[in-house]
């Protein structure tokens, strides 16, 4: 037990003194001057054109009800699994929210994806706000894509 107290001790007074031995130290000019002497023996290489990367065009679906682009009026504003105050938070909105015409005791219902709703207060659903000034203030719900996922797109000024 003695031993390796002892050898414990040893080995870390000893670790900075090994750490800093392997340091290098050269000025940034001879670092420079090593790596262009190791490209001369490396030799130019060609790695040929940038790959392309093309991206297939994205099917987008109707949302199963319609709906209209909006704002939470505060920043994450939580949404709701049922109408009311007590009921099980299932997420937060998003600067923009796709809201049915659905409202039910001053609550809206709020598209998550495919068919999974939330509610959020009527109150707290404002026009749509961009999140960068002067971008443009006009939002539509252009559908979901194959995963559900509502997509919005804002149309020029």
């Amino acid at each position: 037990m003695r031993f390796r107290f002892w050898l414990a001790v040893c080995v870390s007074l000893t670790a900075p003194l090994v750490s800093q031995a392997s340091a290098q130290h050269l000025t940034p000019e001879q670092l420079d001057r090593l790596s262009q002497e190791r490209q001369s023996e490396l030799g130019s290489r060609n790695w040929g054109p940038p790959p392309t990367v093309t991206q297939a065009p994205q099917t987008l679906h109707a949302t199963p009800v319609p709906v209209t682009c909006r704002s939470p009026a505060h920043d994450f504003e939580p949404l709701f699994a049922e109408p009311r105050r007590g009921a099980v938070r299932v997420g937060t909105a998003a600067p923009q929210i796709a809201v049915t015409d659905t409202v039910f005791q001053g609550w809206r219902q709020v598209l998550r994806s495919g068919t999974t709703f939330a509610w959020i207060p009527e109150v707290d659903v404002v026009a749509y706000r961009p999140l960068v000034d002067g971008a443009s203030r006009a939002c539509v719900v252009s559908g979901e894509n194959a995963a559900g996922m509502v997509l919005f797109t804002h149309p020029a000024k």
